[in-house]
């Protein structure tokens, strides 16, 4: 047995950091941002509050020796965890809650940014940007091109004033967090459903791959409003409607039949492996969906307290359509955010 497999095996008290990747962290958000017992700290602010965060030395000293040696100049930003119990199993714990926080971090973009200029958070370097070349010859006419693309993200997601203010007025991640902690009285199957959806719709959020990123979208919608026994076909327009059905854009853009397509290309893909249907349209169409079903679920948890009380709610308002009769059952403060797109978010992920 290694000596690193010796130690890890040993039971403690074990301080865990990471650098991230894709993450900026200014003073409009205290240059740290806490989820799920996992704090992310600026590089410039740690050697300030490592006391409060467990480091037994200052950050100096751990630079210049051991383990540590040149470790915090990888990055901008770290990732601090401090859990008690047996080594290897706490570092996979640990890593897990890292990750999760990460994909909350970039569902933020949602709404708040586009598609084209995400940024894609990791650890590390665990999603390396890189390039790709290509040559074409025109054998008809003897013309030749060459093109060089970075492939991946290179962008950052800066958490700084313009992202807390659109946070606090019209976005839900803080909202989230909020569930994330367990400071919201929802059940806890509730709790992981919208926690699992999250996951998923961040992971959709910084990917580059469309079928991918369209399916995560997806599977998250049907996390957040199906149930077991559900006819999906049916069920999804029916919950999407009850949500965002009194907008124009429902009639006008026909929400309910794009919505049963999307599902449609889904299974295809799903079951059929067809994934060349997927366009970009309809992802687009997918994040204005996940941004809405959030957005509204996360402001109204004394309505949305579980899952049976979302399809009763559906089911509420789709009784008072049948009926024709004016709706009592959705709130006032039900909303609809409506991202604008220009020509270039539609020619790539």
């Amino acid at each position: 047995m290694s000596e690193i497999r010796k130690i890890k095996q040993q039971r403690g008290l074990w301080l865990f950091i990471v650098p991230i990747t894709g993450l900026v962290l200014t003073k409009a958000v205290g240059e740290e941002f806490t989820i799920d017992g996992i704090t992310f700290v600026s590089k410039d602010k740690l050697p300030r509050i490592r006391k409060r965060l467990g480091f037994p030395n200052k950050i100096s000293e751990l630079e210049k020796k051991g383990v540590a040696a040149n470790f915090f100049k990888k990055s901008k930003v770290y990732a601090i965890g401090k859990l008690g119990g047996y080594g290897e199993e706490k570092e996979s714990e640990y890593l897990s809650r890292v990750r999760k926080g990460l994909d909350v971090l970039s569902l933020s973009q949602l709404g708040y940014g586009r598609r084209r200029n995400n940024a894609c958070l990791s650890i590390g370097k665990e999603m390396p940007v890189g390039s790709s070349s290509l040559c074409m010859f025109n054998l008809t006419t003897t013309s030749s091109v060459s093109e060089m693309r970075i492939v991946g993200r290179a962008q950052e997601l800066g958490l700084e004033s313009r992202w807390r203010h659109y946070h606090r007025n019209w976005g839900f991640v803080l909202k989230l967090i909020e569930v994330i902690n367990g400071d919201s009285e929802i059940g806890s199957g509730w709790r992981m459903n919208i926690i699992d959806a999250a996951i998923l719709s961040g992971q959709s959020q910084s990917s580059s791959n469309l079928p991918h990123a369209f399916l995560w979208n997806m599977i998250a919608i049907e996390t957040l409003l199906t149930q077991q026994g559900d006819t999906y076909l049916t069920e999804l327009p029916n919950r999407v409607e009850a949500f965002i059905g009194w907008t124009t854009d429902w009639s006008i853009e026909e929400f309910n039949l794009k919505i049963s397509q999307a599902y449609k290309t889904r299974s295809q893909f799903v079951h059929a492996g067809k994934s060349d249907q997927i366009t970009i349209e309809q992802l687009l169409f997918t994040d204005t969906l996940i941004l809405n079903i959030f957005i509204n679920i996360l402001s109204h948890l004394n309505i949305f307290y579980s899952k049976e009380s979302l399809i009763e709610f559906s089911n509420k308002v789709q009784a008072e359509r049948l009926l024709g009769i004016k709706t009592t059952v959705r709130p006032k403060t039900i909303r609809y955010l409506k991202p604008q797109y220009s020509d270039k978010d539609y020619e790539a992920v």
